[in-house]
């Protein structure tokens, strides 16, 4: 088990999902996978899912297409 992940580890891991969220608005969802798997780290392709789920929820909120929870 490895110890907890230094600064610059967090903001490397940063960049790389907003490298990748970058792609997936600009070249697609499936470009952007692709590209996560090609990194082969099951972290940050994990993590790039949560955020994605994440911001497609958003924003079918925002456009009235998905109700807000009460």
């Amino acid at each position: 088990m490895s110890g907890p992940i230094s600064d610059e580890e967090k903001k490397r891991e940063q960049d790389m999902l907003q490298h990748l969220v970058d792609i997936a608005f600009h070249d697609g969802v499936l470009a952007a996978i692709e590209e996560a798997r090609k990194l082969n780290e099951p972290f940050l392709l994990d993590a790039f899912h949560d955020l994605l789920v994440d911001k497609l929820r958003d924003e079918l909120m925002m456009r009235n297409k998905l109700k807000q929870e009460e």
